[in-house]
């Protein structure tokens, strides 16, 4: 049985490894440009293909995801308690949304949390990305994402071997939200009304209003393309 202390030092060494800002760092290598000054200006894979291009971007996801998939296989492969590895990926996620290097800004987690997952179980996560999938298309990521998470803990905690998943899933809900709601300044400098709207906008569509559908989006362009034809 290994030392505590063993336990507390991989916990740390996760932090800093899911530290490490790989949307900023790819962002300046690829564009030049401040991750931080862009977009919806935080470190994620969907700021950098937004803003600075698909490759750049698919290229920040996976390395986001390999840090939350490489310190859940290391706890698992160094035997260590299943709780340990669990609060592995977790503070992996942490260190991604307040990253050390980069003055305790990041990004909200979710590629980094689906590596942990993946780690646990690759058909849990197959699950848990079908309804993020399914509001990409027809309505706004942000949505699928609550909704991912839910039956993600649900099936993860009552389905056999996907425990361990489940309960990252669950554990990761604080930071992910309390990410959503960044920047907080905003929020406390806005009157009473706006402080509800922004709040309520930003927990459910991580944004400050709300998103159009995008299949009533579709069915516009197409009338208009026969209007014009």
């Amino acid at each position: 049985m290994l030392p505590t202390i063993f336990y507390l030092l991989f916990i740390i060494f996760s932090y800093l490894l899911g530290s490490i800002p790989f949307s900023y760092l790819i962002t300046k290598i690829f564009s030049k440009k401040n991750v931080f000054e862009v977009g919806w200006k935080k470190s994620s894979a969907s700021n950098v293909t937004k803003n600075v291009g698909k490759v750049p971007g698919i290229l920040a996801f996976l390395l986001d995801g390999a840090k939350g998939f490489l310190v859940v296989y290391l706890a698992q492969q160094l035997g260590l308690p299943p709780y340990i590895q669990v609060l592995s990926g977790v503070s992996a996620i942490f260190g991604h949304n307040w990253s050390i290097f980069v003055g305790g800004k990041g990004g909200r987690g979710l590629a980094t949390l689906a590596g942990g997952v993946l780690a646990f179980s690759p058909t849990l996560l197959i699950i848990v990305l079908i309804p993020w999938i399914i509001f990409a298309i027809i309505w706004t990521a942000s949505i699928g994402t609550i909704l991912s998470l839910i039956v993600g803990i649900f099936f993860g905690l009552t389905v056999e071997n996907w425990q361990l998943g489940g309960l990252l899933l669950a554990a990761s809900l604080l930071p992910v939200f309390i990410k959503r709601l960044s920047p907080l300044t905003e929020i406390s400098k806005a009157t009473s009304d706006k402080k509800r709207e922004l709040i309520e906008n930003r927990l459910l569509f991580d944004q400050d209003s709300v998103p159009p559908f995008r299949i009533n989006i579709l069915k516009k362009t197409k009338k208009e393309d026969n209007i014009q034809k």
